[in-house]
């Protein structure tokens, strides 16, 4: 069928010149108009990236609250497709416009997830701490959790493990996928505090929840801290046995976070066996999964331990460019200036996760 006719004005300035000389009632009722349009058209359904342009037809309509759902809308697809600057800006959007709104906690702890990507650290801990604010008891066990994973990733263990454990009182005594994460990521904070018996019991506490309720998730965090441990002790075999159970489950479900860990940890425990190559690649195949999500510090660890392994096979040009680039976004991570006392050097020494 043809393609419905429409107007359009032949120069901007034209445009401009129009809309500012109509009345701010008139316009309010033409963007109205073009957002019942739009959405009439499905275009929110059928492409979500529309949404964002029904939330500013809504706002400019003086909408204020139906402008905040289509920007969460919006912020959703961005962050569904990994575009996590738009999403951080569509989210912060809807919350402008609707701070009372019913899912304001949830956009909060969406925006503290999107900023724990880019390394802003501070920033995602004050946008959870405004969740769980906001929220109640409702998600406190996931938002403790979730800030004690942003201490881990400063190096803050003993802050990390105060976190895990007001998590792990907030959940309760339920066999949750929940459960089984925190208790993965407990142990290897435990593992980090240099506390091999707690790190060992937490895991295998993982693993039997993970197991007992048949949640792939849960499953591949526990075999993945399994494997970091065996691998830390020596016994490489049951390393890569649990990475590779770990990768397996996680490929299962399109978890790609978990992929990127269990292919780090793989590359590591290759590493240790002596095949560099098979190591590069799982170095590499991790590394273009993380550039997707857009996980800024894991990337600098990814370079960095390409970089380390391409020195040691000899490869000196590559493995300096790949350093070039660790450097860069490591320096661009958590605190700043990094000559003061915000300089956090453990952000830096990431390897394993």
């Amino acid at each position: 069928p043809a393609a419905e006719p429409h107007y359009d004005f032949s120069h901007e300035q034209l445009r401009r010149v129009i809309y500012e000389d109509t009345s701010l009632a008139r316009r309010r009722l033409l963007h109205r108009r073009a957002a019942e349009s739009l959405i009439r058209s499905g275009a929110a359904q059928r492409q979500g990236a529309n949404a964002s342009n029904i939330a500013w037809h809504l706002r400019m309509a003086g909408n204020d609250i139906e402008a905040a759902r289509y920007y969460r809308l919006a912020g959703a697809h961005a962050r569904s497709v990994f575009a996590n600057r738009e999403a951080l800006s569509y989210f912060a959007a809807a919350l402008a416009l609707a701070p009372g709104a019913s899912d304001a906690a949830e956009l909060h702890e969406a925006t503290g997830d999107l900023l724990t990507l880019q390394g802003a650290y501070s920033q995602a801990m004050m946008a959870y701490e405004t969740a769980a604010a906001v929220n109640g008891k409702a998600r406190l066990a996931n938002l403790e959790h979730k800030l004690g994973l942003v201490h881990m990733r400063q190096g803050q263990w003993d802050l990390a493990d105060a976190r895990f454990a007001a998590a792990a009182d907030a959940g309760g005594d339920a066999a949750t996928p929940e459960q089984a994460l925190l208790y993965a990521d407990w142990s290897l904070c435990a593992h980090r505090q240099d506390d091999s018996q707690r790190a060992g019991a937490l895991a295998r506490q993982a693993l039997r929840l993970a197991e007992a309720i048949g949640d792939d998730d849960s499953l591949a965090r526990a075999t993945n801290v399994l494997g970091v441990l065996a691998r830390n002790q020596g016994d490489l075999l049951t390393a890569c046995q649990q990475l590779q159970v770990s990768l397996d489950a996680a490929r299962r479900l399109g978890n790609l976070p978990a992929q990127v860990a269990a292919l780090n940890n793989l590359a590591l425990a290759t590493h240790d066996c002596g095949d560099d190559a098979q190591a590069r690649q799982f170095l590499e195949d991790a590394l273009a999964l993380c550039n997707k999500i857009g996980d800024l510090h894991r990337q600098a660890a990814l370079h960095n331990n390409l970089a380390d392994l391409l020195h040691g096979a000899g490869h000196q040009d590559e493995a300096m460019a790949h350093l070039k680039q660790a450097v860069t976004i490591f320096a661009a991570i958590g605190e700043q200036p990094a000559q003061t006392a915000g300089w956090q050097p453990e952000i830096w020494k990431l390897v394993e996760w």
